[in-house]
């Protein structure tokens, strides 16, 4: 359900960062359709979260991520529950996101095709590190995370 409220619309999900610190109803409006926008989410911003699919679902939770304007971006699992086209999708969100915005994206996944997306992969066994590779640039023109 990527931590979405049912009853309330995407534009008001991605609002409830900004009304907790504060922010006008008119900055609030401003910010979060700016955020849905980045994500490819224009227009989307009155449907309910039972109306979207799971990968706009998924693109509503990043931009409520992204709509204080992080420099981190904590990513768990965050193509979990998607279909491979909607994985590559917000994978690629990701990496656009890094590359264009500097935003650092640091990401938890059990999915060895999804982590060949990252610049340096930190693969854990029993809580230690295994190992700690960087990794080249993707040749098939995708960012990285």
């Amino acid at each position: 359900g990527f931590n979405l409220l049912a009853r309330t619309s995407a534009q008001e999900n991605v609002e409830l960062p900004l009304l907790y610190r504060g922010e006008s109803a008119t900055q609030r409006r401003e910010h979060a359709r700016a955020a849905l926008a980045s994500v490819g989410l224009d227009g989307w911003g009155h449907h309910s979260p039972a109306e979207l699919s799971g990968g706009q679902q998924q693109r509503v939770a990043i931009a409520r991520a992204l709509v204080t304007g992080p420099s981190l971006l904590l990513a768990d699992e965050p193509t979990g529950n998607l279909d491979t086209e909607r994985s590559r999708e917000i994978m690629n969100l990701l990496t656009d996101l890094n590359r264009d915005k500097g935003i650092t994206v640091v990401m938890v996944t059990h999915e060895a095709d999804m982590a060949e997306y990252a610049h340096r992969v930190v693969r854990l066994v029993d809580g230690r590190i295994a190992s700690d590779v960087r990794q080249a640039e993707r040749q098939d023109g995708g960012g990285r995370a």
